[in-house]
């Protein structure tokens, strides 16, 4: 066997168990969430993730809404101030700024603004 087969065979072997390993992750609720941007979009995720039993690091650049959030307050509408203090003193929920904390995660789900064009095409 070519030195490139034995190499893509064993590559394939290694994403076959990582896949697995994942897989279970998600489904003992063990696997560690990161989600990169705290707005309305990314803080109801960042919860519903959170009380469904995972881990969730939240990535906001805002320190001040990270402050905000420590403290087990809200600022979007559709997540109350209650359960973020419930999740955040439970540990299931962290706020953060800073970004290296997603080399630990398993998934990452980045909610972020998307730039439009003048045309209001997504850029």
């Amino acid at each position: 066997m070519s030195r490139n087969r034995s190499s893509s065979v064993y590559f394939e072997v290694l994403m076959e168990n990582y896949q697995e390993e994942l897989q279970q992750k998600f489904q003992n609720r063990s696997a560690k969430i990161a989600i990169l941007g705290l707005g309305y979009v990314g803080l109801p995720l960042a919860t519903l993730f959170a009380e469904s039993g995972f881990e969730v690091t939240g990535v906001e650049p805002n320190l001040s809404k990270i402050e905000t959030l420590n403290r087990g307050e809200s600022y979007v509408q559709d997540v109350p101030s209650h359960k973020v203090k419930e999740l955040i003193q439970s540990g299931k929920l962290k706020p953060t700024g800073d970004f290296s904390v997603i080399k630990d995660a398993d998934a990452v789900s980045i909610c972020v603004p998307t730039p439009l064009r003048k045309t209001g095409d997504p850029d």
